[in-house]
């Protein structure tokens, strides 16, 4: 394959990768085609060769960057033989070291401000990313109390606290933790977070 074929081919992600940057720091109502273009170094006009819309381009790149993360843990817990109780352990922990370091923690935050302006991408980023981790957790949960590892715990809740841990240790590394005097890094509080879970869930 030719240098310029090759070229071609990485463009549509190259794309993506400057949406969401832009996306994260500006915010979707904020963000203009032209903006992304300049940050992907390409035309306006190439932008729309491969995305009609802004709003086409935000579902490819929930599509393209964050659902196959998202797909690779489904793989790997459908395959998994061990104990429950270390799954969770490591499916909270392996999520952090997947979008630590890239624009995708600060598309929880993204959503939450937005998400009144713009339901039918709200409700695609719920039910493409939010649901299915929750959906992850829960067959974890239910498996493991089935196999008498956890307590009398209620599977759907539960992941829904787990979830809210999430979200807010996601927005924590993007907003609030420069602000803090402390500064504590998140996999500091994830620790804890899973100690305080496993302490009130596992037999």
């Amino acid at each position: 394959m030719q240098k310029w074929q090759r070229r071609k081919d990485q463009r549509p992600m190259e794309i993506l990768t400057a949406a969401l940057g832009l996306f994260v720091s500006k915010g979707f109502a904020s963000t203009k085609i032209e903006d992304i273009a300049k940050q992907a170094k390409v035309s306006k006009g190439t932008v729309y060769l491969y995305f009609e819309s802004k709003e086409v381009l935000f579902k490819q790149m929930v599509h393209q960057i964050m659902v196959p993360k998202i797909n690779e843990v489904e793989g790997y817990i459908s395959a998994y033989k061990g104990s429950q109780v270390e799954l969770l352990k490591l499916v909270i922990r392996q999520w952090w070291q997947t979008i630590k370091g890239s624009g995708l923690t600060g598309v929880p935050r993204l959503i939450i401000a937005e998400a009144d302006k713009f339901p039918e991408l709200t409700q695609y980023y719920m039910k493409e990313v939010i649901h299915r981790i929750q959906s992850i957790l829960i067959s974890i949960l239910k498996k493991g109390k089935k196999l008498n590892e956890f307590s009398t715990i209620e599977p759907v809740l539960c992941a829904r606290v787990i979830m809210s841990s999430l979200v807010y240790f996601s927005m924590w590394d993007v907003a609030l933790k420069k602000y803090d005097y402390k500064n504590m890094n998140v996999e500091d509080l994830i620790e804890q977070q899973i100690s305080i879970l496993l302490n009130g869930i596992v037999k």
